[in-house]
C-alpha cells in the first residue's frame, strides 16, 4: 500500500487555518464583550506568530535536506501577488517609521491595527498562498462554525445571554440604551458580524452549485441560518457585501466567454435600472432614500449612519499626508471633528470620536499613504485577472472570488480590524494560492 504523506509545512498551514476558523473564531476572552478586542488581538497573535515560528522552523528543516535558496532566488519564486502584498507591507512599515506617533505604530493606538497586526497578516497570506490547499476539510470546518455560530446569534435574538457575553443583566435588545452599539454572535459587533458573513455566505452559495443530496442541504442550512441573521441585524454594509459577492461572481460560473459577458451585461443593465428607478422615484425612509439624495448631489452628512461626515474629514485629512500618511491605526490622534447625532429614545447627544474611516481604501490611504493603497489595490487586482481566467472551469476559486468580493464591498462601508480581517487575507492566500499558475508545475 502507497504511504501517504503530507508536506510538513502543508499540514502546518492547515492546522493553522482549521484552528483560525474554530478556536479563534469561538474564543470570546473571560469579560466577553466588554473586551472582545484585546482578547481577539492576543489571541490572533499568539495563534499567528505561532503559526509563522512553525513555518520557520520547518523550513530550517527542509534547508538541511534540500539546498535553501538565496534571498534573490526567494523573491523571484514569488507570484506577483505575493510580491505586491510584500510591498503593501514594506510602505505599511515605512509608514510607521515616519509617522509623528512612533512607536505608537507598531501596535496602533486605539484598534490594534499597528504595523505588528498588518506583518501578521501578510506573513500569513504569503504562508498560505504558498502552502494553503482549498480543500473539502475547509469546506466543512466553514460549513460547521457558520451554522454554530448563527445558531449562538439566534439564541441571543431570544433575548438570552448564553456564555455570559453580554454583561450581567443585559442583553442584545438593550443596544443603544444600556450601552453603546451593537453586539452578536463571537464577534462583537453587529458590522463586523456582518464582514464575517460576506466572506462565508457567497462561499457557502457557490459551493452548494457542487455539492449533492445532504451535502447540499448541509450548506444550505447554513446559508439559510446565517442569510436569517443578517436580515435581523439588519446591517447595510452586509447587505450590499452579500448582493455583490452572489451577483458579480456569477458570469464566473459559465465556461462560455459569450455567455458571461450576456450575464455580466444583464447584470449592469439591472443595475442602472436600480439606480435609475432611484433617482426617479424617492423612498421616504432609509439607505434608498439617503442613495436618491446623492444621486441628486445631496452629500448630507448624516448620511449612511454618519459615514459621510467621517469620510470628508478623513479625506480632508488625508491630503495633508498623501504618501506615507500618519501611520498605521493613529487616526484617533488626528483631531478630527466628531460625529454627533440626537437619539431621540434616550432624549441625548451622542458624540463619536472617529478613529477609522468606516471605509478601508479610504483607511489605508489615511493611515499608511497612497503608496500603500496603490499595493493593496494592485494586490486585489492581480488576484481579480487570475480568478476570471481560472474561476470558470474551478469550483473553489469561484466559491473563494465570490467571498473575497463580498468582503471586499462590505469593506467600502465598514473598517478591517484583527477580529475579521485574518479570514479574509487567509481567503486571500488560499484563492492566491489556487489559481497560481506555476502550481500545476509543481
Amino acid at each position: 500500500m502507497k504511504a501517504i504523506f503530507m508536506n510538513p509545512q502543508k499540514a502546518i498551514t492547515q492546522a493553522y487555518i482549521i484552528l483560525l476558523m474554530t478556536a479563534f473564531l469561538f474564543f470570546t476572552g473571560a469579560k466577553g464583550y466588554a473586551d472582545i478586542t484585546l482578547s481577539k488581538f492576543l489571541a490572533f497573535s499568539l495563534l499567528s506568530c505561532t503559526y509563522v515560528v512553525s513555518m520557520a522552523v520547518a523550513s530550517i528543516a527542509a534547508a538541511r535536506v534540500c539546498r535553501p535558496l538565496s534571498a534573490v532566488a526567494l523573491l523571484k519564486k514569488l507570484s506577483w501577488p505575493q510580491r505586491a502584498a510584500l510591498l503593501y507591507l514594506s510602505v505599511t512599515w515605512i509608514s510607521a517609521f515616519a509617522s509623528p506617533y512612533w512607536p505608537e505604530t507598531v501596535l496602533g493606538a486605539s484598534r490594534y491595527e499597528g504595523a505588528f497586526t498588518i506583518t501578521l497578516y501578510v506573513l500569513c497570506f504569503l504562508l498560505v498562498a504558498a502552502y494553503g490547499e482549498a480543500d473539502r476539510l475547509l469546506l466543512w470546518a466553514l460549513v460547521a462554525v457558520v451554522t454554530l455560530e448563527s445558531l449562538l446569534c439566534i439564541v441571543q435574538l431570544t433575548g438570552k445571554n448564553p456564555f455570559g457575553l453580554y454583561p450581567k443583566g443585559y442583553s442584545y435588545f438593550d443596544a443603544g440604551k444600556a450601552y453603546g452599539g451593537e453586539y452578536l454572535g463571537t464577534l462583537g459587533n453587529t458590522d463586523l458580524l456582518a464582514a464575517f458573513y460576506c466572506l462565508a455566505v457567497p462561499i457557502l452559495a457557490y459551493g452548494m452549485a457542487y455539492m449533492k443530496g445532504v451535502k447540499r442541504l448541509a450548506l444550505l442550512a447554513a446559508f439559510a441560518l446565517s442569510s436569517y441573521i443578517l436580515v435581523r441585524i439588519s446591517v447595510m454594509a452586509g447587505f450590499v457585501g452579500i448582493a455583490a459577492g452572489l451577483l458579480l461572481a456569477l458570469p464566473m460560473g459559465f465556461r462560455e466567454k459569450r455567455t458571461r459577458l450576456i450575464c455580466a451585461a444583464a447584470l449592469a443593465g439591472l443595475l442602472l435600472a436600480a439606480l435609475l428607478t432611484l433617482y426617479i422615484a424617492d423612498p421616504p425612509v432609509g439607505m434608498p432614500h439617503e442613495i436618491h439624495n446623492i444621486l441628486h448631489g445631496d452629500f448630507d452628512s448624516s448620511f449612511g449612519s454618519g459615514r459621510i461626515h467621517i469620510w470628508k474629514e478623513v479625506a480632508a485629512a488625508a491630503v495633508t499626508r498623501p504618501l506615507l500618511g500618519s501611520g498605521p491605526d493613529t487616526m484617533i490622534n488626528g483631531g478630527l471633528e466628531p460625529f454627533t447625532r440626537y437619539d431621540a429614545e434616550l432624549g441625548i447627544k451622542i458624540v463619536a470620536m472617529i478613529d477609522t474611516a468606516h471605509n478601508e481604501y479610504l483607511n489605508i490611504w489615511y493611515h499608511q499613504g497612497i503608496l500603500a493603497l496603490g499595493a493593496y489595490i494592485w494586490l486585489l487586482v492581480l488576484l481579480v485577472k487570475r480568478w476570471t481566467a481560472a474561476a470558470p472551469a474551478d469550483g473553489a476559486a469561484l466559491a473563494l472570488g465570490a467571498g473575497i468580493i463580498g468582503y471586499c464591498a462590505q469593506a467600502f462601508f465598514g473598517f478591517s480590524m484583527c477580529i475579521t480581517a485574518p479570514f479574509f487575507w487567509t481567503a486571500l492566500g488560499l484563492l492566491a494560492r489556487r489559481i497560481d499558475p506555476a502550481k500545476g508545475k509543481e
